[in-house]
């Protein structure tokens, strides 16, 4: 909690916007990935300043200039000279593995207000998402396909705010041979639609059956914001003493508990002017047991 106060504290404020950020994402075996970044920006946007929470080599720009400033939290700094500019580089530093399965996790943190963010992931080739766990990708995707040699999987998201993070979470193997591979591809281009219907029914029914799940897609500043509930002796909390031990801002806990809500993490009850919060009982039970 204290390292992400930090952030906040050393991210510039700025009030321009961004009008859409686009990611490429390209997996190799080395576990590295190619990234680009491309940002569609108000022409007041002096600065971009996103935290870095892997290591980059092979910093390139287009339409901007960027650096990388080290200290606690390594920082990629940006100040576009066009409304339109692209950042890449390399990433280390972004895959585990857990019970011999390739883990991609990569964060990419939300400075400044966005309007549309487009996400799109390739895979090593001769690679596909695992069937070994029952949500592969997270968040559910919008998109799953293939270009005839690698398997791609694309978000879209809308309005993101600032200090807002997209947690990108995929677990993913190699595929045993050729013909495998062949029958894989065809698969996914002849039932994409098919498949990711299927994910996201599965991904909300089993949500409200295991509260383990959804406190694992949650993104940094909302399991701040449960663990807040989580530690205090009353089973109602004043929204306004969620912002006082969090950090944030009115506005950001508001979109927090807005989040939490829809998911069916907390229930809200209002009391006059005051606006209490409440974990549900599964929530409050599964923070017992680990105790």
């Amino acid at each position: 909690m204290k390292r992400f106060i930090l952030l906040l504290l050393i991210i510039p404020i700025c009030s321009a916007q961004i009008y859409e950020f686009d990611a490429y994402i390209d997996l190799n075996e080395k576990n590295e990935a190619f990234v680009k970044y491309m940002f569609f920006v108000n022409p007041k946007t002096k600065e971009i300043s996103m935290p870095l929470y892997f290591s980059i080599k092979e910093l390139k720009s287009d339409g901007g200039n960027c650096n990388v400033i080290a200290g606690y939290q390594s920082i990629l700094q940006c100040k576009p000279n066009s409304t339109k500019f692209n950042v890449s580089f390399v990433a280390t530093g972004i895959v585990s593995y857990q019970k011999n399965l390739n883990v991609f996790s990569f964060d990419i943190p939300v400075t400044i207000e966005t309007s549309k963010s487009i996400i799109k992931l390739e895979l090593p080739y001769g690679y596909g998402l695992s069937d070994k766990v029952i949500l592969p990708t997270s968040p559910p995707i919008t998109e799953i396909g293939t270009d005839g040699r690698k398997i791609f999987i694309k978000w879209e998201f809308g309005t993101k705010y600032s200090d807002d993070i997209i947690p990108l979470r995929v677990y993913y193997e190699r595929i045993e041979n050729n013909s495998t591979i062949q029958r894989y591809y065809a698969l996914i281009v002849t039932l994409s639609v098919l498949l990711v219907t299927i994910l996201i029914v599965l991904y909300l029914r089993v949500l409200k059956k295991k509260p383990e799940l959804v406190l694992s897609v949650l993104n940094e500043a909302e399991r701040i914001v449960v663990e807040i509930l989580q530690q205090q002796p009353e089973d109602e909390v004043d929204q306004r003493k969620i912002v006082a031990l969090s950090g944030f801002s009115k506005a950001k806990v508001s979109r927090i508990i807005q989040s939490l809500e829809e998911r069916g993490v907390v229930e809200t009850e209002r009391y006059g002017r005051k606006n209490k919060v409440k974990l549900k009982k599964k929530f409050v039970k599964e923070e017992t047991e680990q105790s």
